[in-house]
């Protein structure tokens, strides 16, 4: 008969305790979620800046604009060629 209240009262006991270890591991895994969140909307924005960065980089590197730039500070753009009127020889024969 002792036996069977003292397990009674282990079962009873041992629900409790995971219970409350539940609740627990809930609570963390929830705050967790939230944690997640945020850090998934600074990496959107990181990445929406990054783009805007490219973006300006291919920009500022565009020939046609380091041309403006360039006439802009001064420089010409020379229109003198000069072309090879005599084949240059590739080897020379002694």
């Amino acid at each position: 008969m002792k036996k069977k209240y003292l397990f009674l009262v282990l079962l009873i006991l041992t629900v409790i305790g995971l219970s409350v270890l539940r609740t627990f591991v809930l609570n963390n895994i929830s705050t967790s979620g939230v944690e997640l969140g945020q850090i998934q909307d600074e990496l959107d924005t990181l990445q929406t800046q990054n783009a805007v960065l490219a973006e300006q980089v291919y920009s500022y590197s565009s020939l046609t604009n380091i041309s403006s730039k360039a006439a802009e500070m001064g420089f010409v753009n020379q229109g003198s060629q000069f072309v090879l009127t005599a084949p240059v020889p590739v080897a020379y024969n002694q």
